[in-house]
């Protein structure tokens, strides 16, 4: 009896045994598989690598040009675009919606960003006033205001080429002039001042522009090309302009 039971059992334990072979040998077919296809990629990464010829060279705007000659006696030409500078970048008018249009100044890089639907159109170079580095106090500091405002007026300028209003003093403008006038950071007979705008500069002073010659009583200065530009993609009353540090 007990050697019928051994019997039994060992013949069972053999009828097993194929199954959990099959499972292993499947296994590592699979990875064999595996292990020879990674090769053959490598083997024709290689040899495209080996019959491929790249040619790189820049054309007259700047954008990157890459030939390629396959092995099979075919070319392929990649030209990557180049964006053109920020700063003083061609843009056409026709393609504009002055509605979407916004401007933000960002005094410690000297620079009048315009954005249009959300990026970046072009930019200027800009100074300010010679006291430009921290937020307006008072009438007179020849200080920049710094906030979120809106261009109220563009008009020509028989000095500066153009003049483009900002609303300041708005509430929040006025709101911090009292406040600075409770803590007693500034007289109390201090006036807020006013008449604060982005305008052009002399004949043929753009030079100081370049020279970053802080100027104006606190306006925003730019060259007379750029103002000429910038005056026909603002709209009075709608354009909001950004003033930051």
């Amino acid at each position: 009896m007990l050697f019928f039971m051994f019997a039994c059992g060992a013949a069972q334990a053999q009828s097993r045994m194929p199954d959990s072979m099959r499972v292993k040998q499947e296994k590592f077919n699979q990875e064999q598989k595996f292990k020879a296809k990674r090769q053959r990629d490598s083997l024709e990464l290689a040899r495209y690598k080996q019959s491929t010829a790249a040619v790189i060279s820049y054309d007259s705007k700047g954008n990157k040009v890459e030939e390629v000659k396959k092995a099979d006696g075919t070319t392929v030409i990649t030209t990557t675009i180049k964006k053109p500078p920020i700063l003083n970048r061609k843009f056409s008018m026709d393609t504009i919606n002055v509605d979407s249009v916004f401007l933000k100044v960002v005094k410690s890089k000297l620079r009048l960003f315009v954005y249009h639907k959300g990026q970046i159109l072009t930019a200027y170079k800009c100074v300010f006033g010679p006291n430009w580095e921290g937020q307006k106090l008072q009438e007179g500091d020849r200080k920049t205001p710094e906030g979120i405002f809106t261009i109220s007026d563009v008009h020509k300028h028989e000095k500066w080429e153009y003049f483009m209003l900002i609303d300041y003093p708005n509430e929040e403008s006025k709101k911090n002039f009292e406040e600075l006038k409770l803590k007693g950071d500034i007289s109390q007979n201090a006036r807020i001042g006013g008449n604060i705008g982005i305008h052009g500069i002399w004949f043929n002073g753009d030079n100081v522009i370049d020279l970053k010659h802080h100027w104006t009583d606190g306006c925003i200065s730019i060259k007379n090309a750029d103002v000429q530009e910038l005056a026909k993609l603002v709209k009075p009353g709608y354009t909001k302009i950004s003033i930051l540090k």
